[in-house]
């Protein structure tokens, strides 16, 4: 589990589970440095639950195919947890295309963004899948996370 310093200034935190570590820490730095995330990742999906549990995420950014356990097993497994049941999933998945992701595709309920994918694609997701008490969306650059 790698977290982000602490924030005191009430900015959402966002959990990234994702084997792909390349990915994932270009999308928390990325996410971090807009200055209005605190995010940890989560490369090892069978501790993803123990990994929210201890962060207490506000937004969880879930690969859905991992080798270990697919998203929608871990989804599941946060779910039915009682601390983390409304805890908003939104899937990250290289299986769609950002073409097939304009019509805001969804798994179990979960909304599916393609990776790689853009940058304001991103926030938008994130910003609408946030509970309202963090929704602020500001404008931000259209920079890409397609790196990896």
């Amino acid at each position: 589990m790698n977290t982000a310093p602490e924030s005191g200034n009430g900015n959402s935190r966002i959990l990234i589970v994702d084997d792909n570590s390349a990915f994932m820490h270009h999308v928390s730095e990325f996410l971090q440095n807009t200055h209005r995330y605190v995010v940890c990742e989560e490369n090892d999906p069978c501790r993803a639950l123990e990994t929210a549990r201890i962060f207490h995420p506000d937004l969880i950014l879930l690969d859905l195919i991992m080798p270990e356990a697919d998203g929608t097993e871990v989804a599941a497994q946060i779910e039915s947890d009682w601390m983390l049941h409304s805890v908003p999933i939104v899937f990250v998945t290289a299986l769609i295309t950002r073409e097939e992701a304009r019509d805001a595709p969804r798994i179990e309920g979960h909304r599916i963004i393609p990776k790689p994918g853009h940058a304001s694609e991103l926030i938008k997701v994130v910003e609408e899948n946030l509970p309202k008490r963090f929704n602020n969306s500001a404008s931000l650059h259209d920079g890409a996370f397609d790196r990896v």
